[in-house]
Parts: structure tokens; sequence; C-alpha cells
């Protein structure tokens, strides 16, 4: 393993297909040359934000199939592994189970156990017991994780290499947003999202990453489009890991606010330089140029990034209102509701079509503190998230949402058609399966004994710091 005062090595392996024999391989070899020896109980994490059936939504917001049987297969035929658990939590107010299914998982593990040496499992972290570990950070002094990673021997994280709407990427170190079911996930996914996102390193620094980034999303990280960069990364440290895949995305450390955040808080390295770059790239030249195949960055590459501008470019009629969270230092809440409405547009582009934003009904979205009056000219208005204020006149009904912070999936209940746009929500093909697997999650959860757990967590801590 690699001595504290060395610089974290970083592998970059040419990979243009995804070939499960050959990432199984990659997999292997990095394990070796970055001295990885897995043992015991594995906890292994993939990316899985969201999935649809024949990727509807794009194909590109999870961790490719063949990169999760490769590296499954690679751990369980390693000498000393006894089992390996796969879990995941995919977007806030979404089954994993159905994410799972529509990603292809449950297909994948069931053709690659007739051909591993150790027990594999997948299982859905909002459905299974979790323990409570220690953190002692800025945003968390405790947080609930599942039971199979707080009890692992080690963690292997497979994350996705995509741009994101808020962050501007994510990799390894926002991965693990998704160990939080959504009772911690929702915390504090505001102002404070990038202070949050370094406080779970503390649990959450992974033994070993290989980054898919064969092909990449760019775009909104929900709904992203995939462009092919035919690479495979691999470390053992996050940052590390993570600075280079912003590189290849276009972006300095600088640029992205978590990795900012947790150089800041004294996670190491700081900088690129601060990395050893091998494999088929070994220096920030070659980074540089292989980033070149993700060219251009245009309105594709952006989407969904800047509510306004893509407003614009479909020619809504929907006027947007964005106005500030902290009034005395005038700052604008960045990383919560905001995201929430990013990724709601996003998913109604893709459902939808750019010709009904330009059919869509005139209204008006405020969020945070508006200090100016604003004319509704007789439109509906959407009051979006709990510190929205804004001085309306002439409107034709005015709806608060109040929940700090809003997320896509709260948007879509309430506002529904109600834009003219048509919504999936209003589809049963897409709804169906949503309840169909809340019901099967609710029953696993019962079975599990999940019900029972968090009720206790409740009585034991959550309702003595409110009495």
């Amino acid at each position: 393993m690699e001595k504290p005062s060395e610089r974290p090595t970083v592998i970059i392996r040419r990979c243009e297909e995804y070939d499960q024999a050959k990432i199984m391989e990659i997999f292997h070899n990095g394990m070796a040359a970055l001295g990885f020896r897995p043992h015991g109980k594995v906890f292994v994490k993939p990316n899985v934000v969201f999935s649809t059936k024949n990727g509807k939504y794009g194909s590109t917001a999870y961790t490719h199939t063949s990169v999760i049987g490769g590296s499954l297969l690679a751990l369980s035929k390693t000498k000393g592994v006894k089992r390996i658990d796969m879990g995941e939590k995919t977007a806030i107010g979404y089954p994993t189970r159905l994410s799972f299914k529509n990603a292809g998982y449950y297909d994948v593990i069931k053709a690659i156990q007739p051909h591993t040496e150790a027990p594999v499992r997948i299982f859905c972290i909002d459905e299974r017991p979790r323990d409570r570990v220690f953190i002692g950070g800025n945003v968390h002094d405790t947080l609930k994780i599942p039971r199979k990673m707080a009890r692992a021997d080690c963690k292997v994280y497979l994350p996705k290499l995509k741009c994101h709407c808020v962050s501007s990427m994510t990799g390894a170190v926002k991965l693990n947003i998704g160990i939080c079911s959504d009772d911690e996930r929702a915390i504090r996914h505001d102002f404070l999202l990038n202070d949050k996102i370094v406080d779970l390193l503390e649990v959450g620094t992974p033994d070993f990453i290989m980054m898919d980034a064969i092909d990449v999303g760019v775009g909104n990280e929900a709904v992203p489009t995939p462009r092919k960069l035919g690479l495979i990364i691999m470390g053992t440290n996050p940052l590390a890991v993570d600075i280079v895949g912003a590189r290849l995305l276009g972006y300095h450390l600088e640029d992205v606010p978590y990795l900012k955040r947790a150089v800041e808080r004294g996670y190491r390295p700081a900088d690129i330089n601060g990395i050893h770059i091998t494999g088929d790239l070994h220096s920030i030249k070659d980074l540089d140029e292989a980033a070149k195949r993700l060219l251009p960055y245009d309105d594709e590459y952006f989407r969904w990034q800047n509510i306004e501008k893509d407003l614009s470019r479909l020619q809504c009629p929907i006027r947007f209102y964005w106005g500030y969270t902290n009034r005395r230092e005038q700052k604008k809440c960045e990383t919560g509701c905001i995201m929430g409405i990013k990724m709601f547009f996003g998913f109604l582009e893709r459902y939808a079509g750019e010709i009904a934003f330009q059919n869509a009904k005139p209204a008006v979205m405020v969020v945070g503190k508006v200090p100016e009056t604003i004319d509704a000219k007789g439109q509906e208005v959407f009051l979006i998230g709990s510190c929205s204020r804004a001085m309306i006149v002439n409107a034709k009904k005015i709806t608060r949402i109040d929940n700090c912070f809003t997320t896509a999936v709260d948007l879509a209940q309430t506002i529904r058609g109600r834009l003219g746009i048509p919504a999936p929500i209003m589809d049963a093909e897409e709804v169906l399966p949503l309840i169909q697997n809340f019901a099967i999650a609710s029953f696993i959860k019962l079975l599990s004994f999940r019900y029972i757990q968090d009720i206790g967590f409740f009585l034991k801590r959550g309702l003595q710091k409110r009495i």
C-alpha cells in the first residue's frame, strides 16, 4: 500500500468498449499494481442515481453492467475474500430496486454467480438494517449507514464519471451520498452540501476504486448524454481519482465545490501535481489530450445546469426567478432546491421533448428571496423551497412547496401537468412500476425489521433531542 508521504497513484487504462472479460483483467491488474488485497467481507458501492426501462432517459447515469460484472468476478476469485455485498441507494424518492432492475444489475448478478468463487449478493440500502457510526463532522455528528458496509472488512467503489448540475462532476467522493437513505440524505442537502459530502469521507473512504469512464455522461447527471472517453481510472485515494476525473471533464480542482472543500478541510492531494499518473496515460498533458474526445463544451455538455439559459433555448414562456437564501451575505443556495428544479426540467425535456416546452403555459417559478415585485400577469406562481419569498401581484394562483430542500420528485408530485407539459407522473407506464416497487420495498423493510429499527433510532435519539 502507498505510504502517507508518497504521492497517491492513479492508474488510467484505455478501454474502448464494455468488454466484461477485459474489464475483469484490468481490475485484477489494478489491484495488484496498487497493492490492494481484498479480504473477508467486501462492500461494493456502484453509482446508480437513476435508470429507466430500455434506457429511455439515457444509460450513463449509472455504472455499466460490464464494469459491475468484471469487478465482482475479479473480487470473487481473489483468495481471502469470504463474501461480497454490493449496495446502493438511488435518488431521493425513488426505489433502489427499480433502478437496479432497469439498469440490468439483477441480471448481471444472476449471470456471474455460477462463475464466482465467493458468494456475491446485491442489496438495496433503503431496505436493510443500518448501524449508527460516529462522524464528528461539520454537518453530521453521527450517521446511519448500511450494516453490511459498517461491518465490512474492506470497501470497493465503482463510480461513474459524469457531469453534475450543481457539483460540476460526480465521482468517487460524491458517491458517498448513496450510502445514505433518504432520511440522512436530505439533511443539509442545501448550502452545506459540500461540507456534508466531505463529512461522509470519514466512513466512506474506499480501499480501492475503479471509475467507469468509458462512456461519460454530460449534461444533467440524472438524464445525461453519453460521450465516448474510452478510459478506466483506478486508485486508492478518492480525491486523487476525482481530481483526475475532473481534469478529463475539463475542470480544475477549484471548479468542483466538494473537492475544493475537502482540500480546505485537510484532505489530500491538494492539486493534480500531487498525483502520480500511470498506466496508458502518464502526465497532465496526456489527460488534456484525452479530454479533447469530450469536446465540444457546448449547450449539450452543460444541459440543464443553467435554468434561465435552457428555458430560453427552448423558447419556453415559464419565467424563473432565483433570489438569495442568505440575506445578510446576499448569497444564493446553489445546491438545494435549484438542483431539484434542474433535474425536474431535465426529466421533462427528455420525456416530453422541446416542442412541449415551447407550448407550455406561461407560469412563474421562484426560489429564494426575490427583492423586486413580480407581476404574475394572471399566471400561476410556484414558490419553491421554505426560504422562498417574493411580492407577487396579479397571480392566478400561488402554490408554495414548503420543503428544504425540494427534490425533483416533490416538484413532480405538486406541479404534475399544471405547466401544460406532459409529465411522467401522469403516465401509467411510468407510475405503475414505481408503485409496485415501492410496495415490494416496504414489504422487504418489514421483513428485515428496518421499520422497527428506524422507530428505535427515533425513540432513542430523535425523540430525546426533541424533548
